[in-house]
């Protein structure tokens, strides 16, 4: 299991003031820029690069259509990652299939791709078919994060990741319920075949994220021989 922990500075000085070793425990760096407004992304890139330079880092710009904050255009959302891509060359580029999915022929030259689908308000009934049609595009990771409105919910997302680790064996997957109830999905992602599990330092960019240090905590108590 990977650690992943969002970071959402607001303004250049937030994030040249960002202290990297509070992230130490941490494996992957997720910078949520969505919180930016479009035109100030460009000029807070080197901050947020120079300030994790050697880590795992995740550029994510989570829209309005996904429970992010920002309004964006297909053209707008697809350059913007096309530039950071092209200069910084971060690890992992997220991309919101379904709600861009009219420009996803632009991104398929990219091999840093995190496909993504949230839905905030519900575990819709035809789940396992968006899984399907995310893994048949074989990104660097499929990541799936659905609220569940009951403990079935839960228990639904947890077996259609199995499932499909299982038939795809080298797929990555990331994949939660989230809020309270679907807490338990972020503990326990190695025993159902996903990859990395949402933490929080102080600021959780979705609800039901565990605090960086309880996680690291149980992540240490389960893999104890």
């Amino acid at each position: 299991m990977k650690i992943v922990v969002p970071i959402m500075p607001k303004s250049l000085e937030e994030a040249q003031n960002i202290d990297a070793s509070k992230f130490e425990g941490a494996d992957i760096i997720e910078w949520r820029a969505d919180v930016l407004k479009k035109d100030d992304i460009m000029t807070v890139a080197p901050a947020i690069f120079e300030t994790f330079a050697g880590r795992e880092i995740l550029f994510t710009i989570r829209t309005d259509k996904e429970g992010g904050q920002m309004q964006i255009s297909d053209e707008d959302y697809v350059a913007l990652l096309k530039d950071i891509n092209a200069i910084y060359h971060p690890d992992y580029i997220d991309f919101e299939y379904f709600s861009h999915k009219a420009a996803f022929q632009e991104m398929l030259e990219f091999s840093n791709l995190v496909l993504s689908y949230h839905n905030f308000e519900e575990t819709p009934e035809n789940l396992m078919a968006s899984f399907s049609e995310l893994t048949a595009l074989a990104p660097r990771v499929v990541k799936i994060a659905v609220m569940p409105n009951s403990e079935q919910d839960v228990l639904d997302l947890m077996n259609y990741t199995r499932g499909f680790k299982t038939l795809n064996p080298e797929q990555e997957y990331a994949t939660m319920s989230m809020g309270k109830l679907g807490r338990s999905s972020r503990l326990a992602v190695d025993v159902f075949g996903s990859s990395w599990s949402f933490a929080c330092l102080d600021q959780a960019s979705a609800p039901g994220q565990i605090a960086l240090q309880d996680l690291r905590h149980i992540r240490e108590v389960l893999n104890e021989n």
